[in-house]
């Protein structure tokens, strides 16, 4: 199975690395080392695994799907080797030992362990030690695991820069954590708890204020939460939110506390509830240029929209009717397939926490560091 997953592999980045996507791959490279410096063969590397595993072109397919779609030779075995490579783990991790030509890896991101082998065989974990520390990718090969492309190789004495490094990739990687169902309970639980502090703090699930009180009720939300733990209560304060100098002179912000993500903040929200109440403010450029923008911006949630249209789905729909030049919009028949249509990625997948678990391990060093 090794063999055949080297051969493919090898297949399918020269494949990746072909004229047909260069123009798509040097953008990639552009947009991760703005500098054009690309600091070492394993970091190009795994940009270049990245690209031919994850990356959406244009036409919204990966280069898997390329790939199979120019191999209708490969068996079905084959087949399912590739798909199955969508699936990467890419981590931190800790060697643990070795067992034959594998080596026993835990991830210090998801905090699960993984067996994995490389497709050059036992001689590519020789100079590797139990106790050192793996950034790399991983692809599932059979039950266990292959790495997917170049090492790099920390040692043991980089313990505590490996930790914060894995720390600081889950909080940008929130998906990476939760691959561990333990952590995305947990994640769960206390997201249930914090909304529960949220509305009982302040009588809803989302407030609207000015944006200069911003950082004083989240403030007074982190507080209720850290007063309403037991002392040597799990931590489960949400993350400390940067506030931008235009969130901080907005007329209005809402601060929603979303069930499935946590606290989302929502700049001019005032402006909007305006307008869904007096579905005539549609004319006025401001109130119209700002609802196009919550619903064509990828960075806004559905859930904003659904906050001002579901209270009065009737006006709402005399809202997008006007907004959408469509005379027979109506919310509650047509609202759903336009949020899919301009926020497909919301629904692509579940919605994940913002607050990130971590191990007692993990917070005792962020606490000393």
């Amino acid at each position: 199975m090794i063999e055949q997953a080297a051969t493919l592999k090898g297949q399918l980045v020269d494949f990746a690395l072909s004229p047909r996507f260069s123009r798509e791959l040097n953008r990639v490279f552009e947009l991760s080392h703005p500098d054009g410096f690309v600091e070492d063969e394993a970091t190009a590397s795994r940009v270049i695994d990245h690209f031919a595993l994850e990356h959406r072109l244009a036409s919204g397919e990966t280069v898997i799907d390329r790939f199979l779609l120019a191999r209708p030779d490969l068996s079905p075995q084959e087949r399912a080797m590739v798909l199955g490579w969508r699936d990467v783990v890419e981590g931190i991790f800790e060697v643990r030992g070795k067992d034959k030509d594998a080596v026993i890896l835990f991830n210090l991101v998801d905090e699960l362990t993984y067996r994995a082998r490389s497709n050059m065989g036992r001689r590519a974990f020789r100079p590797i030690r139990k106790g050192m520390f793996l950034i790399c990718r991983l692809v599932p090969l059979g039950a266990d695991w292959m790495v997917s492309a170049h090492i790099s190789v920390f040692p043991a004495t980089a313990r505590g820069q490996m930790l914060t490094e894995a720390a600081e990739f889950g909080l940008r990687n929130a998906a990476a954590v939760f691959r561990n169902p333990d952590k995305l309970a947990t994640a769960r639980r206390l997201l249930a708890e914090q909304r529960a502090v949220f509305i009982e703090l302040f009588g809803a699930e989302y407030i609207v204020v000015p944006g200069e009180e911003l950082p004083a009720r989240l403030a007074t939300f982190c507080q209720a939460i850290v007063d309403r733990a037991g002392p040597g209560a799990e931590t489960t304060a949400p993350p400390v939110l940067a506030f931008s100098d235009e969130m901080l002179e907005s007329e209005t912000v809402a601060i929603h506390f979303d069930p499935q993500t946590g606290i989302s903040l929502y700049l001019d929200f005032g402006l909007l509830q305006e307008l869904f109440a007096d579905p005539r403010l549609i004319n006025r450029r401001r109130y119209r240029e700002t609802l196009r923008s919550y619903l064509y911006e990828d960075d806004i949630s559905p859930a904003a929209i659904r906050l001002l249209a579901d209270p009065e789905p009737d006006k709402a729909g005399v809202v997008f009717q006007k907004l959408l030049k469509k005379k027979g919009f109506s919310w509650p028949e047509h609202g759903d397939a336009l949020l899919r249509q301009h926020k497909a990625r919301y629904f692509e997948s579940p919605q994940l926490p913002t607050t990130i678990p971590v191990s007692d391990t993990m917070a005792e060093h962020l606490r000393s560091s």
